[in-house]
C-alpha cells in the first residue's frame, strides 16, 4: 500500500517532472512555461559547509552606481558543486538578409533587385526559386525599365549557360520574353540586351548538339569494339 506523504497543487496541467541528485529541490514544469521548484532543507547534521555558505551576504548595491551594474561579477563557484550547476544560453536569432525581409513583406520587385545588386548568383537563385514557390516570379519580373530591366537580363544571359542554373534561369528567360514581347522595337537598349541573351542561347545549343554528335561517335566506336570482342569469344568457344 502506497501512503500518502506530500502534494503540490498545480493550477496549469503538468508536463515534465525533475528531482536534484540530492533530493532536495523538486522541480514541476507546466504547459505554460511556467516553472515551479520546491526545496527541502536538510537536517543540520546533514548540511556540508562550504566555503560559499559561510560568506556574509553584501548589501544590495544601489540600481543606478557602478557596483550595482557589476553586481556578481566576482561570484566564484565552489568547486563541489560545479558538477551541478548548469548555464543556460539563449540561441541568437540568425539576422536575415535585406533581401529576405523584402519577400517577408511581399516586395517581390525589391527583393529581386537587392540580390542583383550584391552579384552573389547564389543569392539571386536563392531568391529566384523562393519567388517560383510564393508564385511571385511575374510580378518580380514585370514593370521594369531599361535601367531595372538591365541587371536581370545580364545576369540571365552570363548564368543560362552554367549547368547549375540552366534549368531555372530558362524559365526565368521564357516570362521575360512573353512579358516584354510587346514593347520590342521600342527601346534599342532593350532589344539589344534580347539580342544578346539570343546569342548566348544559340550558341550553348550548338554548342550541345556539336557533344552530342560527338557522344554519338564514341557510343558506335564502343559498341563496335563490344561486337568485336563478343564475336571472339564465341569463336573460342567454337573452337
Amino acid at each position: 500500500i502506497l501512503h500518502f506523504l506530500h502534494g503540490v497543487k498545480v493550477q496549469h496541467p503538468i508536463t515534465a517532472l525533475g528531482m536534484s541528485p540530492d533530493q532536495t529541490r523538486f522541480v514541476v514544469g507546466t504547459s505554460t512555461g511556467i516553472v515551479l521548484v520546491r526545496q527541502r532543507s536538510l537536517p543540520p547534521s546533514t548540511t556540508t559547509t562550504t566555503t560559499l555558505a559561510n560568506k556574509k551576504r553584501k548589501r544590495e548595491p544601489k540600481p543606478g552606481t557602478y557596483a550595482y551594474f557589476y553586481r556578481g561579477a566576482d561570484t566564484s563557484v565552489v568547486e563541489e558543486e560545479a558538477e551541478d550547476t548548469f548555464m543556460v544560453f539563449q540561441e541568437k536569432k540568425k539576422k536575415l538578409n535585406q533581401y529576405d525581409k523584402m519577400l517577408k513583406r511581399f516586395e517581390y520587385g525589391k527583393a529581386l533587385d537587392e540580390a542583383l545588386e550584391r552579384r552573389d548568383p547564389y543569392a539571386v537563385a536563392a531568391v529566384l526559386e523562393e519567388l517560383g514557390k510564393r508564385k511571385g516570379l511575374i510580378i518580380a519580373l514585370s514593370n521594369r525599365d531599361e535601367e531595372t530591366l538591365e541587371p536581370i537580363l545580364s545576369f540571365t544571359m552570363r548564368y543560362i549557360v552554367k549547368p547549375r542554373y540552366t534549368s531555372l534561369l530558362v524559365g526565368v528567360a521564357n516570362l521575360l520574353c512573353d512579358i516584354y514581347r510587346p514593347i520590342m522595337g521600342q527601346s534599342e537598349t532593350i532589344d539589344e540586351l534580347f539580342e544578346k541573351l539570343r546569342r548566348s542561347v544559340a550558341l550553348e545549343c550548338k554548342a550541345q548538339k556539336a557533344l552530342l554528335k560527338i557522344v554519338g561517335q564514341i557510343d558506335a566506336i564502343a559498341w563496335g569494339f563490344e561486337t568485336q570482342r563478343m564475336e571472339r569469344a564465341l569463336e573460342k568457344l567454337e573452337g
